[in-house]
């Protein structure tokens, strides 16, 4: 952590020099504070014109927190986790009514992006051993997963008051997982899960931590940011 706040804090010294001549904004994501579906960071960014309507965008999250779901009485594993993105954007000429001037780095924009996720948190699952129903035994274990995906986007950077701004974005893409698990008891081919009668959050997650391996799906972004430009 004390490399990626070196690298952040060099980097914003760069973006000073830079905006003598060139704009450029950062940007913060208060919704990732309480994200419980992954899992919560204190994540920001900056973005960067490449040309009139071109700009580069880079986002990094930091784990503050354990995750509301993750258990808290086993420690396998220090939780802590990562989260970067990069992103290509492209600002329209005007779409929907609402029209991007030259340099505004306002208005309608489309843009894909690369991402990756490191996540290392303890979790648990319940479990009938040798598919016995009547045993229910709960499994505690640690997780490591790490995530590379992309995105394309849409978004809506809109002037709010004076130089502060807000982003607005949805995408779809695809995300490929790579999990591992220690100290699991729980095996697949012999025993069988508790299933929740209804679908929740940690149902999905603790099914999710057990499957050990490579494995790629669908992603869903979507969220806002603040943002603050330098002129």
């Amino acid at each position: 952590m004390k490399r990626i706040l070196i690298i952040l804090s060099l980097t914003l010294i760069l973006l000073k020099g830079y905006s003598q001549d060139e704009k450029f904004s950062i940007k913060f994501s208060p919704l990732s504070l309480i994200d419980e579906v992954t899992f919560p960071t204190i994540q920001a960014g900056f973005e960067v014109k490449l040309s009139n309507r071109f700009t580069w965008y880079n986002e990094v999250g930091i784990k503050y927190r354990k995750g509301y779901y993750e258990v808290s009485d086993t420690s396998f594993l220090k939780s802590s986790g990562i989260k970067i993105k990069t992103e290509i954007r492209y600002y329209l000429p005007k779409i929907f009514g609402i029209e991007n001037t030259i340099n505004s780095m306002s208005g309608f924009y489309i843009g894909g992006n690369i991402f990756y996720n490191r996540d290392h948190h303890n979790s648990e699952i319940g479990y009938y051993p040798n598919k016995d129903s009547s045993v229910l035994i709960v499994d505690n274990f640690a997780v490591k997963k790490n995530v590379f995906g992309a995105n394309f986007v849409l978004g809506l950077q809109k002037p709010l008051w004076n130089n502060f701004l807000i982003d607005l974005y949805a995408g779809l893409g695809f995300r490929l997982r790579i999990i591992s698990n220690i100290h699991r008891e729980y095996d697949s081919d012999r025993d069988n899960p508790f299933v929740p009668t209804d679908i929740t959050i940690q149902g999905i997650r603790d099914n999710l931590d057990v499957l050990e391996g490579f494995s790629g799906m669908a992603n869903l972004t979507f969220g806002l940011r603040l943002c603050y430009k330098f002129k």
